[in-house]
């Protein structure tokens, strides 16, 4: 009779959190999230770090889950904090501005209370940076100036550099392009300084749409280029996408419509699989914009109808009013011009309401 063999059970991995903390810092979401995943039972600070590492892959909807399970079992003030600012950048993300700001402005006044100032700083960062999105620009510069200058105290540069790419953003949108190119070109040295190369990837971005809007276009080419560089080497499915659609949007306006297009459509499927709809309405502005150049108007009316809702249903202006424009031209070019003068109407009349400028980049 064969002898009885003894089982033993596996135990889940011990998590080792500064381990992890590591592995986000290095920009390693994927190894960080295997460990995460693997251990059976998280604390409130394994889940915030499960977000993190979620968030960094861009799966937001994913992160705001994981943030809400830390949030429902964190005691400490400071898991606290940290869970409500790293869910009001995901709402900010997904173009949900005022749900981002009431969530920064929660860690705020419960920072101001416990006289913890460097939550403080950041609480106004994510509150500027919701303002920024929402259309609030003055508010917006008048926050981050003051977390600039704390940065600047602290000697910061990535923080720093954060802001100052954050400002050179509000600067476009204020149609001061010399001040937007500026504060792009000290945002990415800052982040060189740091030795942070996503962020001097992103730098690139912004200094690449703002060349785009402004006519230079082959600066803007060039800059998405070195930002696809960096990008290709991390697991930032976010900066992924964004660098097609804006590398789409600069090669639209040099012409190159047949490359442009290979890049919105990989910038669909990756916005897509991240369910970041607002700059998938982006995506579809852009696609139908040459959509409509080849006069392909039906194709490019089924690409602004569903850019259209897609915006609609966030806080971003900026594409609301895009896409009106838009629709408009190609509702006019199908013999709708009723419809077509009702849309620019509208779409003029909430620019000026907004202090955007919108309207006027027909060009791009």
């Amino acid at each position: 009779m064969p002898s009885a063999k003894k089982t033993t059970k596996t135990s889940a991995p011990k998590l080792d959190l500064a381990e992890i903390e590591v592995l986000l810092e290095d920009n390693r979401p994927s190894d960080a999230l295997k460990k995460l995943t693997a251990a059976r039972t998280k604390n409130a600070s394994a889940w915030f770090l499960t977000g993190e590492a979620q968030r960094q892959l861009g799966s937001f909807e994913d992160a705001l889950k994981s943030y809400a399970k830390a949030l429902g079992v964190a005691e400490e003030a400071e898991t606290r904090m940290d869970v409500l600012l790293a869910m009001a950048a995901c709402y900010r993300t997904l173009g949900h501005s005022s749900a981002a700001y009431e969530l920064a402005e929660d860690a705020l006044k419960m920072a101001q209370e416990l006289e913890y100032d460097e939550f403080i700083v950041r609480a106004m960062q994510e509150m500027g940076m919701a303002l920024r999105a929402w259309g609030r620009l003055e508010e917006a510069l008048d926050l981050l100036d003051a977390v600039l200058s704390a940065y600047t105290q602290q000697k910061d540069y990535a923080g720093m550099s954060f802001i100052c790419w954050a400002k050179g953003g509000i600067f476009r949108l204020q149609g001061h392009f010399e001040e937007g190119i500026a504060q792009f070109k000290k945002a990415i040295t800052l982040a060189k300084k740091a030795g942070d190369d996503i962020s001097v990837a992103y730098g690139h971005c912004g200094l690449a749409g703002i060349s785009r809007i402004c006519g230079k276009i082959d600066d803007c080419v060039k800059n998405y280029r070195l930002a696809e560089k960096i990008f290709r080497k991390s697991e930032d499915l976010f900066g992924k996408a964004y660098t097609n659609c804006g590398m789409a949007n600069g090669l639209r306006q040099q012409g190159k419509y047949d490359v442009a297009l290979r890049h919105y459509n990989v910038a669909d499927k990756l916005y897509s699989a991240i369910n970041d709809t607002v700059d998938l309405g982006f995506v579809k502005w852009g696609r139908a914009d040459i959509l409509k150049r080849k006069n392909k108007m039906a194709a490019a009316l089924k690409d602004l109808e569903e850019a259209k809702a897609l915006f609609d249903n966030s806080d971003e202006t900026r594409g609301q009013i895009l896409t009106k424009l838009s629709l408009a031209q190609v509702l006019y070019a199908m013999g709708r011009t009723e419809e077509a003068e009702e849309l620019y109407d509208a779409g003029v009349k909430q620019a000026r309401a907004e202090g955007l400028h919108t309207y006027l980049e027909s060009y791009t």
